[in-house]
């Protein structure tokens, strides 16, 4: 599991696992005790108080880091396919019909 931790940076907070930065929420220039957080391509979100934007934020990195578990443990060796069909013996499974038997 990893951890995440809320770091100040100036007046803006940080999301951080480890080194790696999770997200950012920043204040609001016009408004004094609204908060925007940054979304890709640096946009801004819309304003919220600061409990509210840094929720959002967590909320973003755990989905980001559950997904990226998720794909990783599907590329691990012990839950490759197997390489046996699904039913066992010679027989196929389904009968053929009569005129394919005839």
């Amino acid at each position: 599991m990893t951890s995440l931790t809320w770091k100040r940076d100036g007046a803006d907070w940080v999301l951080l696992a480890g080194k790696r930065r999770m997200g950012r929420v920043k204040p609001d220039i016009r408004w004094p005790g609204m908060w925007r957080s940054t979304l890709s391509g640096g946009r801004l979100s819309d304003m919220a108080n600061l409990a509210w934007a840094k929720n959002a934020v967590l909320v973003a990195a755990e989905r980001e880091i559950e997904f990226e578990d998720r794909t990783r443990s599907g590329k691990h060796p012990s839950k490759c396919a197997e390489n046996r069909g699904v039913f066992e013996g010679t027989a196929p499974p389904v009968a053929g019909t009569a005129e394919a038997r005839g």
